[in-house]
């Protein structure tokens, strides 16, 4: 597939939805139409034992497909790019492909479509043992609440029991303590002292099951015993600190609310009230009280024309905790960001009370490249290129280890320099100078993807292998891979993830590769106004596939969108994010234009000098929920993609009342939300 650019390809720049843990997409399988996207070769996997040379030097099975082909570099998994000898139309290419899959020595082929912007383990030998008898069960094992005044924010249970009466003529050397949390038995503690353990680390409110059992030694083997009857507990502790939805301001009749507590966040108690204290400078603190049902607080007596600052706690039988301050940067362009703030924005300040990223989390931006910029030179770790076609690389040779984006300009038509920009929304440092990133504390990996001409399936494949870790034939592998890959890029016509017929292609092979390896993808739904299930690779499974949002909360005019598929759900836009909508800028900053502004460069066709500037687009919303996902990451490293689907699905800010994406559900299920994400994240065992 042709691959654009956001910005380059019909301004992609400008120019599935799912309810429960992990997205679901249609896969499309219909005809190709005359909207169809063009095709440089084909991803061709020949079955075992069978070389892609034949012994003519040809490509093997090219007599069968009627057409001369170029066999180009393997891409992992066994599949391998070839090319045709100029592009073709998706009808003509998929012709050729049809005829080269009845070959018997080919197992799988697909088009390498064209894309633009927007172990094995060793049996064990026992060794021989003593014939030692297990102990009898313990008995009387009980739980109970240890929570002590002394560390109140901390969920405890102290576990008693009584020994086993019957030991088999050995003796205990040390009880194996296990919990249940749903999710099977799993090893708590191994405890020397006779008959009690404390079970800490414990997530408050959540009932856990407990069982025991006396490890016995004779002759230095060792037997663990029967297992105590089983005992359920659960534990209590103070709140945790409470989560602003977004701004902590009050300002007149305008006062800031929090996120709904659940079990867990709450101490495993009911929380009695919640004390809002709103303070500014030269004004007498005011303080209201609210229920614990409560999300918001009135305050009476506000001093006209001031902004209060307001921070509330959360008490419960155990006590009381207060939300954390907000992280404001001095970054000078910060005010123009509206999209960190807003009300419709990420909440991004209440997130950075958290965390603003760890510098071993890593993103990699596949996209054009980087240049050099004073708010990133210290974000970026070495990346690759994989533009494979000299004549869109631009920089004279193929595949190697130079990720400098050496501009993509075409006519009249300057260097977009759209991996720079997308690049500064994720990770731009924070200082007091230029912007700062959602996650300024982690790292960038850019990995070339797109040239002048745009990029291929075959090359993004193999970029995405690389970006994990996972191995790529003829490439040195990744020595820091990501957690996080960005996908700011699609195609600008109706292009399926698969074929007809095919019930799993190479595109969605790597990205089940990079899932299993704890790596999520985020991709955009593309700028051209139709459905987003028409746009490779977000219509590709498992990917988070991100629609944009205006500064009003609603969708950009651009957007794709989601359509129901044969069974009436939503599917194409999974989420959605502030991409800036310069038609309709509402109240946003005025030197943001309605805008997302990031890093960039003044250079019309090779790089010029490190700037600033605003665009729009997909490609902007998508860094957007990748940076936010980059905090998941530094507060849960080891967090799958389910469980980060899950965290942003039920954190999302709520889409206006009476908007199109409320009104006609094709916006995904909601507006990421930094805050309140980082707060359902943190609670996570």
């Amino acid at each position: 597939m042709k691959l654009s650019k956001g910005i380059l390809a019909a301004l992609l720049t400008v120019g599935l939805g799912a309810l429960n843990v992990a997205p679901v997409w249609a896969s499309v399988d219909s005809a190709l139409t005359d909207r169809s996207f063009d095709a440089a070769g084909l991803i061709v996997k020949y079955k075992d034992g069978v070389s892609p040379i034949a012994p003519n030097g040809e490509a093997t099975a090219e007599n069968a497909a009627g057409v001369n082909l170029e066999v180009g570099k393997a891409i992992g998994e066994g599949w391998r790019a070839v090319s045709f000898d100029q592009d073709l139309s998706a009808g003509a290419a998929t012709a050729i492909a049809l005829r080269l899959a009845a070959d018997p020595r080919v197992e799988a082929v697909e088009l390498d479509r064209k894309l633009s912007a927007s172990a094995v383990s060793h049996p064990v030998l026992p060794a021989t043992k003593v014939v030692v008898k297990p102990a009898s069960a313990v008995r009387s094992l009980k739980a109970a609440d240890a929570w002590s005044k002394s560390a109140p924010s901390s969920a405890s249970l102290k576990l008693t029991w009584l020994p086993p009466t019957t030991l088999n003529g050995a003796a205990i050397s040390s009880y194996r303590v296990e919990i249940n949390d749903g999710s099977g038995w799993k090893l708590k503690a191994t405890s020397l002292t006779p008959n009690a353990v404390i079970a800490d680390g414990l997530r408050a409110g959540i009932p856990y099951s407990f069982r025991v059992a006396a490890v016995t030694q004779k002759s230095g083997t060792k037997k663990v015993g029967a297992y105590s009857a089983i005992v359920k507990g659960s534990a209590t502790s103070t709140p945790h600190a409470p989560v602003f939805t977004g701004a902590n301001t009050a300002f007149g009749s305008t006062t800031p609310s929090w996120s709904v507590q659940n079990l867990a966040q709450s101490g495993g108690l009911p929380i009695l009230d919640y004390s809002a204290t709103a303070t500014a400078s030269g004004q007498s603190p005011i303080t209201c009280v609210a229920p614990g049902s409560a999300t918001t607080c009135a305050f009476q007596g506000l001093a006209a024309n001031v902004t209060y600052s307001v921070s509330v706690k959360a008490r419960n039988a155990r006590g009381a905790t207060e939300s954390l301050p907000g992280v404001t940067p001095l970054d000078a362009l910060f005010k123009d960001q509206w999209y960190l703030t807003s009300k419709y924005g990420i909440n991004a300040t209440n997130a950075w009370s958290k965390t603003m990223g760890s510098k071993n989390i890593v993103v990699a931006v596949l996209d054009s490249g980087i240049t050099k910029h004073p708010d990133l030179d210290n974000q970026v770790i070495p990346g690759y290129d994989f533009v494979s076609d000299v004549r869109s690389s631009n920089d004279g040779d193929g595949w190697d280890s130079n990720n400098a984006d050496p501009g993509d300009w075409f006519g009249n038509e300057a260097s977009s320099w759209h991996g720079t920009h997308v690049a500064g929304i994720i990770a731009a440092q924070s200082d007091s100078v230029g912007v700062t990133g959602i996650a300024p504390n982690v790292k960038i990996q850019p990995i070339r993807a797109l040239g002048v001409d745009g990029g291929n399936s075959s090359d993004l494949i193999a970029a995405l292998r690389w970006a994990a870790g996972l191995s790529v034939p003829g490439v040195p592998t990744n020595p820091t891979p990501a957690k996080v890959v960005n996908l700011s890029m699609g195609t600008d016509s109706y292009t399926p993830c698969r074929l007809r017929g095919q019930s799993l292609g190479a595109t969605e092979v790597a990205l089940a590769d990079l899932k299993a390896a704890g790596v999520t993808v985020i991709s955009a739904a593309g700028n051209f106004n139709v459905p987003a299930s028409e746009s490779y690779p977000g219509n590709c499974y498992p990917t988070i596939n991100v629609g944009a949002t205006a500064f009003s909360g609603d969708r950009a005019s651009y957007s794709n969108y989601s359509v129901p598929d044969s069974t009436g759900q939503m599917v194409g836009v999974d989420i959605s994010a502030p991409g800036g909508d310069s038609k309709f800028p509402g109240d946003s900053p005025v030197g943001s234009k309605g805008k997302i502004v990031s890093t960039w460069n003044d250079g019309k066709t090779v790089a010029g000098n490190a700037t600033y500037e605003g665009e729009e687009g997909t490609s902007m919303a998508t860094p957007v929920v990748a940076g936010v996902v980059a905090l998941i990451y530094s507060v849960k490293p080891n967090i799958t993609f389910d469980q980060v689907w899950e965290v942003l699905s039920k954190t999302v800010t709520k889409f206006p009342s009476g908007s199109v994406c409320e009104t006609k559900n094709i916006c995904g299920i909601g507006i990421v939300n930094a805050g309140a994400a980082l707060a359902a994240a943190s609670a996570l065992p």
